[in-house]
């Protein structure tokens, strides 16, 4: 109930109140975790997506201490199975859509100066095999997040955005390798941007 009581005061907030929006454009790298392990295996190889690229567009409204945030993504990723002290990685083999919800609060900064926030939310990412196989699938995710906004006018900013996402492995038990198990996913990025206010 808190939260739904939050998202109707950040979308129903009367103009006088001088709620502002968000438009950011964004992109970056990130690193993998999880996702699968051969548990019989001393090296414990994992079978992953490797070095994912993420193009994030996003629009937000922010209000006082708070922001909501809707943004849709793009995501291409290399595909390995990585050892401790080996990999094999076949290039740009998986690549997924996604669109999030996030809440984020005002950690530090005042009014036309960096700006620091946190945030929390849940992301869907559309999954497809480009040159791997298997089907295309939906998979869920929390996620977190730190923004430093660093304006250099009065309506646009750079952005310094850091993401960390836990969510259900990508594959099923019947695509992986025996002795392979699911693990949970996890990932973090960092995307570098900018924003435009009005």
């Amino acid at each position: 109930m808190p939260v739904l009581l939050l998202l109707s005061a950040l979308l129903l907030t009367p103009r006088h109140l001088s709620a502002q929006w968000h438009l950011a454009l964004a992109t970056g790298p990130a690193t993998t975790s999880g996702h699968s392990r051969d548990d019989l295996d001393p090296e414990q190889a994992q079978i992953l997506p490797d070095h994912p690229a993420t193009w994030s567009v996003g629009i937000s409204r922010e209000q006082g201490a708070w922001r909501l945030r809707i943004d849709g993504s793009r995501i291409t990723s290399d595909l390995a199975i990585r050892g401790s002290t080996t990999s094999l990685v076949t290039r740009d083999a998986l690549s997924a859509w996604g669109v999030g919800l996030e809440v984020s609060h005002h950690l530090l900064g005042i009014p036309a100066s960096p700006a620091l926030w946190g945030g929390i939310g849940v992301i869907g990412e559309r999954w497809s095999f480009s040159t791997a196989g298997g089907d295309s699938r939906w998979r869920a995710a929390l996620r977190g997040s730190l923004q430093l906004d660093l304006p250099f006018s009065t309506r646009w900013a750079a952005l310094v955005r850091g993401e960390a996402f836990v969510g259900g492995s990508l594959f099923t038990t019947d695509e992986l390798p025996e002795g392979y198990s699911r693990h949970a996913a996890v990932r973090a990025g960092l995307l570098l941007g900018v924003s435009r206010q009005w």
